[in-house]
């Protein structure tokens, strides 16, 4: 059965609503003045009968009347008397009709004799003159005395007084009857014509209106398109927003519903472009934006859409893709055309994207959940510097599973489920252990042993690393004094994490730990990555120069890995470099990574930094780094990491050998069966 639909109204623009709505008050206005100019010539008219009333009674009737002729009527002969001085003004039509009363209402006078000497009921207007006063009113002669005045039409009758004596009473009213048709023709005349004169000149204005309104129209027209473009485009790039993406998001879904297939939508961020903005300030940063904008279009189909989301993010969306592959190849597209230089001020840029894939069906049913996978995607991709990454629910810090993990995380802290095992670091001319990297875990009541990237990551978005380092830092502490007691002196070191830096509060934690625990400053060292540093450079060091005030040891960790940072460095009170491990385990086999590692130690050398070595799984290795005068090394070669408890135990079992041996095989006495984590947490 068909869908019964009202006919569709016509929608008036603003034009055609100006034409309409201001056209109705230009006519009320036309009425509204004509009748107004009707009713002022009446009003003139009827001042003019009165007039002439006034002028004939004084010049023609009253002269030759007498108050005993009011009071006793006339003779015929007085009669004939005032019939002919009044005969010219009659016969010409001038005037219709003339009567004279006395105060009894009598006709004692009228130029229809047929009346005179009758008595009539005393009019309104007949009882006002005979008061003293004027009256005056366009009469159609229904109540006429005399059925033959009829025939006028209408009548302008006016009663005006009579007297004899000034300041008496009047003795009777004279009434006059003039011709109204030749007023009313003249009425219709002049209210024509000032009709016609007030109608042209409403058109006039009308006409003169039109053009205007007729341009403010259309300019409201584009401003209103204007306005909807902003609300639905990047006022910077013109790209799409976050809105209109999310609407063809929608739209593309719907549509792969109706006919099966993929959607696939990445979130690209930049690499480094907050330091662009740093160096060469935000207008460059907007000109930059604006080129990648515009280079993001290379590679993608009419079709595919690009929106710019805020900041330096930006969102595709491909509404048809066949399958991961062909997203992954879109999105290396993407990013070889941005590896392009970028030119700002004379000066060449080389930038480069994070981006991150997910697809519907296969990651989600909805634009929110594949938004957020995407980010996922990206994030994983800017952490492990792979460039692009499509979503896997493995690796999603925010899945079902993770975010279960978060509570009992938080439970774990307060429960002190948290574990350290410690590394030792020796010196590869002695041999000799001076400290240990404590290396967390996390024993889980039911799922056993945890390794740190696990949950340290968790910990880190939710908030819960502040209280995870301080219970670290703790444990470490309280370790290091319990070795103390046993007669082991050792410093630790504790890795920290870019949330931990840039807490304001760390060094005044640090402090109040290191007093509970009785020991020195000199005992604890924090180990940062270069990642760390570059997140809030400012911020990082005022926290750093606090911690080396009080007298904490700092070591950059993983350093070579991350972004070159030695313009921080040679600011940075650090006293240690720890070089990844990366470089160390294959130095022996790639020459690059044994140029790195030996140009490292150079460096720290000159800079009067300590130098360690992580990754050390050999006695290739460990003897190379010997001749290269690398201060200190740790690694499987030398130990895997041991619980605090056996730890004391292990050292004096080492301090014990003889020298030989713990340079040429330093890892003989560690414990068998560690724990089987890499080094790192």
């Amino acid at each position: 059965m068909g869908t019964f639909r009202l006919p569709l109204r016509p929608r008036l623009g603003l034009v055609g609503k100006f034409a309409v709505v201001s056209l109705v008050p230009i006519v009320l206005l036309g009425i509204v003045l004509a009748q107004v100019l009707r009713a002022e010539i009446r009003q003139r008219a009827l001042v003019n009968a009165r007039q002439s009333a006034a002028l004939l009674d004084q010049s023609l009737v009253q002269p030759r009347l007498t108050a005993s002729d009011l009071a006793n009527g006339l003779s015929a002969t007085r009669v004939r008397t005032l019939d002919r001085a009044l005969q010219a003004s009659v016969a010409g039509k001038q005037i219709a009709r003339i009567k004279v009363w006395n105060r009894d209402a009598r006709a004692v006078y009228a130029t229809d004799h047929a009346i005179i000497g009758q008595t009539f009921p005393i009019s309104d207007e007949l009882r006002t003159a005979l008061s003293g006063n004027t009256a005056s009113e366009v009469s159609n002669l229904r109540a006429a005395e005399n059925a033959r005045d009829r025939e006028f039409g209408q009548l302008l009758e006016v009663y005006t007084p009579l007297r004899f004596s000034a300041g008496g009473p009047p003795a009777g009213a004279f009434e006059l009857y003039l011709p109204y048709r030749p007023i009313q023709a003249a009425i219709k005349h002049d209210t024509t014509e000032l009709s016609l004169v007030l109608l042209g000149g409403l058109a006039l204005l009308y006409l003169a209106l039109f053009p205007i309104v007729a341009s403010a129209s259309r300019r409201l027209r584009r401003q209103a398109a204007e306005n909807e473009h902003m609300a639905l485009h990047d006022p910077l790039t013109d790209l799409p927003n976050r809105s209109l993406f999310q609407d063809r998001a929608e739209q593309a879904i719907l549509a792969t519903r109706r006919h099966p297939g993929r959607v696939g939508l990445m979130l690209l961020d930049l690499n480094r472009f907050k330091e662009v903005n740093d160096t060469l300030g935000h207008h460059n940063g907007d000109l930059l934006l604006k080129e990648i904008g515009q280079r993001l279009r290379i590679g993608l189909r009419d079709s595919d859409s690009i929106a710019r989301l805020g900041g330096d993010e930006f969102g595709i969306l491909l509404p048809t893709i066949a399958d991961a592959n062909a997203a992954l190849g879109v999105a290396e597209k993407i990013r070889q055309a941005l590896r392009e230089p970028f030119a700002l001020e004379g000066i060449t840029l080389d930038l480069d994207a994070s981006v991150g894939i997910a697809l519907y069906p296969d990651h989600g049913r909805d634009v929110e959940t594949l938004l957020q996978r995407a980010d996922v995607a990206m994030y994983l991709a800017k952490q492990d510097h792979s460039g692009c990454e499509l979503y896997s629910a493995g690796r999603d810090e925010y899945s079902p599973a993770r975010l279960a993990l978060v509570g009992e995380l938080r439970r774990g802290i307060d429960r002190r489920e948290l574990v350290l095992y410690y590394q030792p670091k020796a010196e590869l001319t002695t041999g000799r252990v001076t400290s240990v990297e404590a290396l967390v875990r996390w024993q889980h009541p039911t799922r056993g042993l945890i390794a740190p990237d696990e949950f340290i990551p968790l910990a880190e978005r939710t908030g819960l690393i502040r209280d995870l380092t301080s219970v670290v830092l703790d444990t470490a502490l309280g370790q290091l004094r319990e070795w103390q007691k046993q007669g082991l002196e050792l410093g630790v070191s504790v890795n920290v994490s870019a949330r931990d830096l840039l807490d304001l509060e760390l060094p005044e934690t640090i402090a109040r730990l290191l007093d509970e625990h009785q020991l020195p400053a000199e005992r604890l060292e924090l180990e940062i990555t270069e990642g760390v540093i570059l997140a809030d450079p400012m911020r990082a060091r005022a926290v750093l120069t606090r911690l080396d005030a009080m007298g904490v040891e700092l070591a950059i960790d993983d350093f070579g890995s991350g972004y070159s940072s030695l313009a921080y460095l040679k600011r940075l009170p650090v006293g240690e470099i720890k070089i990844d491990r990366s470089f160390v385990m294959n130095m022996e086999n790639d020459e690059n990574d044994a140029v790195i590692v030996r140009s490292t130690i150079d460096l720290g050398r000159n800079l009067g930094l300590r130098v360690v070595a992580e990754g050390v799984e050999n006695e290739a290795v460990w003897s190379n780094l010997a001749r290269l005068h690398c201060d200190q090394a740790q690694g499987f070669y030398l130990s895997r990491p041991i619980p605090g408890a056996e730890l004391a135990n292990w050292v004096r079992a080492r301090d014990a050998a003889p020298l030989h041996t713990r340079l040429t095989q330093p890892g003989r006495t560690a414990p068998s069966g560690e724990d089987t984590f890499a080094d790192a947490v």
